[in-house]
């Protein structure tokens, strides 16, 4: 069997027909894209993609993954037997069904949406293969991107400070909470890799440290835990002795800003929470089977007498059942709980580290917040779908375990 000949991995290649070499440098060029398009291209309503970046991502990750795809239909079956793709597709397939009784104002943005994702996961196959080159190329790429907005987030905030003191970014990631997942995402991707030079070494720290220091003071109290919860597992999986010190250390600093940012942390309570979870639960249980459908429209009050209203339930889980009904809810929990345990098969590896920290930052971050699931390309899609995508460049775990022995 053939095998990957990369420093530090050795996995058997999985089965394809890699696209020409001029279709996977544009896929790759449109994902990179597709991250620094939402750090500085303007957004539309509730933080939604404008069209720049809509044009943008058409032109360059989306019209390129058809043609690829349709230049040798047979990569289209490859990519639908991949692990945990057939149970998405089944997802997907059940969404679309759904828009039948959705009272979606415009179904068809809905599906295109669905579709985009789709191509999204397709264009990362298509797009890095096998290569870890490539792989770690685009990540190291997108990391630097986001530390680059960063900084120029953090010298905005210093000069002009949001009425909350919550740093925000620009464009798509100019809420609090988004830019927090998209710099916790950035550490992540940074995070596993080895480098050679000190320099290199230094530069990656740097990075890593002025991501953090932005995530720190967007004030995302879901960003912070999940980035703690992912960083702890990571550390705490590897069997070095340097592992340990530095999850002690770990432990220190997440305990000394806990206390620091107390008072700050307390005084927006639990910002409704409870509330909209409570009246999730009974959206539920008004259409338990079949949910509302996709991209339904609904109200959440938060606080009687005052007007204030949620049009999302913020949590990913309960979302997704108001939106696709328990079916959909058990075909994600399928999707989400395999990619999981593929992480965790392939935790020993640079990749499989990547995915099981975002697997695990996201996992925490959309109990409170990030809840849509089938979205325009927003930064939820860099912990929900990208991790996801990543997983479709590995070896099923049987062919792992039977190459190993």
């Amino acid at each position: 069997m053939n095998h990957i000949a990369v420093p530090g991995m050795t996995l058997p290649a999985v089965t394809s027909h890699p696209a020409p070499g001029y279709g996977r440098n544009l896929l790759w060029a449109g994902l990179l894209l597709l991250v620094a398009g939402m750090c500085v291209l303007p957004a539309g309503p509730s933080f939604n993609p404008g069209r720049p970046f809509q044009y943008l991502l058409a032109v360059s990750l989306y019209l390129p993954a058809l043609i690829i795809g349709f230049a040798y239909p047979r990569r289209w079956l490859e990519f639908a037997k991949r692990p945990l793709m057939p149970v998405l597709l089944a997802l997907f397939g059940w969404a679309i069904l759904s828009l039948a009784w959705s009272n979606a104002r415009r179904p068809a943005d809905e599906f295109m949406r669905l579709l985009s994702v789709l191509l999204f996961l397709f264009a990362v196959v298509q797009g890095l293969g096998n290569d870890l080159r490539r792989q770690r190329g685009l990540l190291l790429s997108g990391a630097a991107v986001l530390t680059a907005t960063a900084v120029a987030a953090m010298v905005q905030f210093a000069f002009h400070a949001t009425h909350d003191d919550r740093l925000t970014g620009f464009g798509v990631m100019a809420n609090a909470n988004l830019i927090g997942a998209a710099m916790g995402a950035g550490i992540l991707w940074l995070w596993p890799w080895r480098f050679e030079t000190r320099g290199q070494r230094l530069i990656k720290w740097l990075a890593m440290a002025v991501m953090a220091t932005c995530l720190l003071l967007t004030y995302s109290r879901s960003a912070w835990v999940a980035l703690f919860t992912a960083v702890f597992v990571l550390l705490a999986v590897r069997r070095r002795e340097r592992a340990w010190q530095r999850l002690v250390l770990l432990l220190a600093v997440a305990l000394g800003v806990a206390i620091a940012a107390y008072p700050e942390l307390t005084e927006r309570g639990l910002s409704f929470r409870p509330q909209i979870f409570e009246y999730a639960i009974g959206l539920i249980a008004q259409h338990p089977w079949l949910g509302w459908g996709l991209g339904a429209s609904f109200t959440i009050p938060v606080e009687a007498g005052t007007g204030m209203f949620q049009v999302h339930t913020h949590n990913l889980f309960t979302q997704i059942t108001v939106e696709l009904g328990l079916p959909g809810l058990l075909l994600w929990l399928a999707v989400w709980l395999g990619l999981g345990w593929r992480a965790w098969h392939f935790r020993q590896e640079p990749i499989g580290r990547v995915i099981l920290g975002l697997w695990l930052f996201a996992s925490v971050m959309v109990q409170f917040d990030l809840p849509h699931l089938i979205d325009s390309p927003r930064p939820g899609w860099l912990i929900l779908w990208l991790p996801l995508a990543l997983s479709l460049l590995l070896p099923s775990v049987v062919t792992k375990r039977s190459s190993a022995s």
